[in-house]
């Protein structure tokens, strides 16, 4: 690309955004009393490529402090499944907070959620919570390690679990597909947890069997995203039953982390969607209503480690905000709802889901256009270059670019995608609405292709 031609892309592109900003005054402020006062003003999960701040949401729609709405395709990182302050939802929170909404001493909230969520999946006995998927899954491994006395867990490339040090661990990209090795992600991680206490799975690799199998003397759980954010997709059946069976040739637990996927792929996650029972389960977002949470559920054997039942080695756990009353009043609501319109709810998301996805990948072929939209239901990704991605190793990183210039220009469209890039989909959004995020997309790539990105 020559001098002139960047040149002009980079104008073309200033213009777009100048044209967000003429409209996004108040936001401008924000943007810029944040940076004065915040060591990390926006983190990458929420980075837009022209940031807005929000004061309002309701159903389908978010709306900033300058007034403009968009159509949210955020869905709070995935847990408002009725869409944004759901009436369910809001009634349980109104009638707690006349209550009060901290209290320190448990009240009975925490037995009512708990026992939807065990009445959820067969394989789930017993139930714990705290605030945070990241705590969630903290809390497995750490219960993983005690319950089968070995000390290393594995994790699939491509995948996330969090914010704490054992989950932050990649692929290394110069080390072999089937056999990667893993690195820390981000400064002040110690060399030995991605070293010593972790390891790396190829996904959607039959090489995996493999290696759990070589290290099942001092693996103590592999843990699995069983739609993996980054690679939304369903047709996992295959790989996800050959895993449960390794596992359990080796003695090794199996943990599907359904913190997205909880109630979102189905009412009972993925554990229904593929009939497959893990040993423990870790659930956030949607299990809240879109109030923090975080849950550990599984065996009752597995989960003997919160308690010490049974003379099992009992780990420490605790949270002054594990199970609060508003969660738990949130929660309550949200998992009645569904359960009570999962027939109607589900089966609709799906349906809405695969046909935004379709029509977007039927448009990018007939256009020449290097993308395509992957989905799992309600959740998706707009994926630029690469055809066949088995894992998210496989997605052609040189179209960064690109990338956050389709999503500048959607927002100037008035349709809303976080920063991940990954999109949801709510019962609140109609089949009218899903039909103008389809035209929104169409358009966007119609200003690239204009504009010459494309």
């Amino acid at each position: 690309m020559g001098v002139a031609q960047t040149d002009n892309l980079r104008e073309k592109s200033q213009a777009v955004r100048q044209k967000l900003i003429g409209r996004t005054k108040n936001c401008e402020k924000v943007a810029s009393s944040g940076q004065k006062v915040l060591a990390q003003e926006v983190v990458q999960t929420v980075d837009l490529p022209h940031q807005i701040y929000i004061d309002s949401a309701e159903g389908p729609y978010l709306t900033d402090i300058d007034g403009n709405q968009y159509i949210d395709l955020t869905a709070g990182f995935g847990p408002n499944i009725l869409g944004n302050k759901p009436e369910p939802v809001e009634r349980a929170l109104a009638s707690q907070i006349k209550k009060g909404w901290h209290f320190g001493i448990p009240g009975d909230g925490q037995a009512q959620l708990a026992e939807l969520i065990k009445d959820s999946a067969p394989a789930i006995d017993e139930v714990m919570f705290c605030n945070s998927g990241s705590e969630a899954t903290m809390f497995a491994f750490r219960a993983a390690r005690a319950f089968t006395g070995k000390k290393v867990v594995a994790l699939f490339d491509g995948s996330y679990h969090g914010i704490h040090d054992y989950a932050l661990i990649r692929a290394d990209m110069k080390s072999e597909r089937s056999t990667p090795s893993s690195i820390t992600l981000g400064a002040g991680i110690p060399d030995q947890v991605s070293q010593e206490l972790m390891m790396m799975l190829p996904y959607r690799d039959e090489n995996s069997f493999e290696l759990i199998r070589k290290h099942q003397e001092n693996l103590a759980m592999v843990v699995i995203e069983p739609v993996q954010s980054s690679n939304p997709r369903l047709d996992n059946q295959e790989f996800l039953d050959g895993l449960r069976e390794v596992c359990t040739e080796c003695n090794v637990l199996l943990m599907f982390d359904e913190v997205i996927t909880g109630f979102r792929i189905e009412y009972g996650g993925c554990q229904e969607y593929y009939n497959i029972e893990p040993d423990l389960v870790t659930y956030g977002k949607a299990a809240g209503g879109g109030m923090p949470i975080g849950i550990v559920a599984g065996s009752k054997k597995v989960m003997n480690t919160f308690s010490g039942a049974d003379d099992t080695p009992a780990i420490f756990a605790g949270g002054t905000f594990s199970g609060n009353p508003l969660t738990m009043a949130g929660g309550i609501g949200i998992l009645e709802y569904l359960k009570e319109n999962k027939d109607l709810i589900y089966p609709y998301l799906h349906e809405q889901g695969d046909r935004l996805s379709k029509e977007i990948n039927d448009y990018c072929k007939s256009n020449n256009i290097p993308a395509q939209m992957m989905n799992a239901g309600s959740m998706m990704h707009l994926i630029f270059g690469g055809e066949n991605i088995d894992s998210s190793r496989d997605i052609d990183r040189s179209h960064y670019k690109l990338e956050r210039e389709f999503y500048l220009h959607l927002l100037g469209h008035n349709v809303l995608v976080p920063g991940i890039h990954l999109a949801f989909i709510s019962y609140a959004h109609t089949p009218k609405i899903i039909d103008q995020v389809i035209e929104a997309f169409k358009n966007t790539f119609e200003d690239l292709r204009a504009d010459g990105y494309l």
